[in-house]
């Protein structure tokens, strides 16, 4: 299996987890990616949106990413 899907919630809990325990994360990537651009995300919380996914990086030609 190369690839895996895991919701907004788990990945939050993934984030906050590796944060507890002081892991090194570089720039954020918890190595999880984008299901179109294959690019990296990261789980984000916020109040007009909700929890969602953000690209660690804006991609224009992803439909997934903010534009």
């Amino acid at each position: 299996m190369k690839y895996a899907i895991i919701g907004v919630p788990l990945a939050i809990a993934l984030r906050d987890t590796a944060k507890a325990m002081n892991l090194k994360v570089p720039n954020g990537d918890l190595g999880l990616i984008c299901p179109e651009c294959h690019r990296p995300v990261k789980p984000h919380e916020d109040g007009m949106q909700g929890p969602h996914f953000e690209h660690l990086e804006r991609n224009h030609q992803c439909s997934l990413s903010d534009t």
